[in-house]
């Protein structure tokens, strides 16, 4: 795991399902698969920069608007002041990293917008870092506020949420870093790879922890789903003993997903999400 990202383990609240130490191992063998770069396409960015931030509050496809006026149809943010706060929404995620930063570093914000690949079932959620300076110096940094999402009317059925955008106090002057998640574009391997369990998941509301890697290799497939399999300290590979255990799972792309085996049973229950 990279430093960041276990730092952000560290602070970041309980986020359910999909995101236990076990998952943060898969996210790792994940991300340190080399990615051809891409050609910018109509529906996504080119690759840029590692995840930094573990799958708690994670991405947003497009943003809604807040009710308030629009921003010109030019920018690639729509960011308004209401009372004491900014309300940011995006409205271009094909624009350029430096266009986000530059219209947020326009009001005075020193905020990073990045956007990462992920699946269906996380595509929309949002993952906040308020001061990256102090958690870099080892310091202790609350998980909530004072940049907070928006979250949109009515019932959401999404563990972390269903925000539509973000609320930024005026007077913020510290260094923050935002997540967001878009769908990944046909091919791409995630870099917000939900939990085999999430809802939305292949194996939502199935009892996978210790069952046959045979069992639930089977069912994935069954599911239009392929399986690779990963061990501790040992690279991923395409196939695993039938009879050892699945510990823990994680989607790695669309149609692919990575399991975490081993020839014990886990010790480390992995927490169910509701069914």
């Amino acid at each position: 795991m990279h430093e960041i990202d276990r730092l952000v383990a560290g602070i970041a609240p309980d986020p359910g399902p999909g995101t236990t130490p076990i998952a943060m191992e898969l996210l790792e063998e994940i991300t340190s698969v080399p990615v051809p770069e891409r050609r910018r396409s109509w529906f996504g960015l080119p690759r840029r920069r590692r995840w930094t931030a573990v799958p708690v509050l994670a991405a947003l496809t497009a943003l809604l608007s807040f009710g308030v006026a629009q921003a010109p149809a030019s920018a690639a943010l729509d960011i308004e002041l209401v009372d004491d706060h900014y309300v940011i929404t995006v409205k271009d995620l094909l624009a350029e990293p430096e266009v986000y930063q530059r219209e947020l570093r326009a009001r005075g914000l020193d905020i990073t917008l990045d956007l990462v690949p992920t699946s269906a079932s996380l595509t929309g959620q949002i993952v906040v870092i308020n001061d990256m300076d102090r958690l870099r110096s080892g310091e202790p940094v609350p998980g909530d506020g004072p940049i907070t999402t928006i979250d949109a009317p009515g019932s959401c059925e999404r563990f972390a949420g269903c925000p539509v955008g973000l609320k930024v106090p005026v007077d913020f002057d510290k260094k923050a870093e935002v997540t967001l998640g878009r769908r990944a574009m046909p091919g791409e391997r995630y870099k917000m790879p939900p939990g085999i369990a999430l809802p939305g998941e292949p194996l939502h509301c199935v009892d996978y922890v210790n069952k046959s890697v045979a069992e639930i290799s089977a069912l994935l497939r069954e599911r239009g789903v392929t399986p690779s399999y990963i061990q501790y300290g040992k690279a991923s590979g395409p196939s695993a003993p039938g009879g050892w255990y699945v510990h823990d799972g994680v989607m790695s792309a669309d149609g692919q997903a990575l399991l975490l085996v081993g020839a014990e049973p886990s010790t480390s229950p992995v927490p169910r999400s509701r069914c």
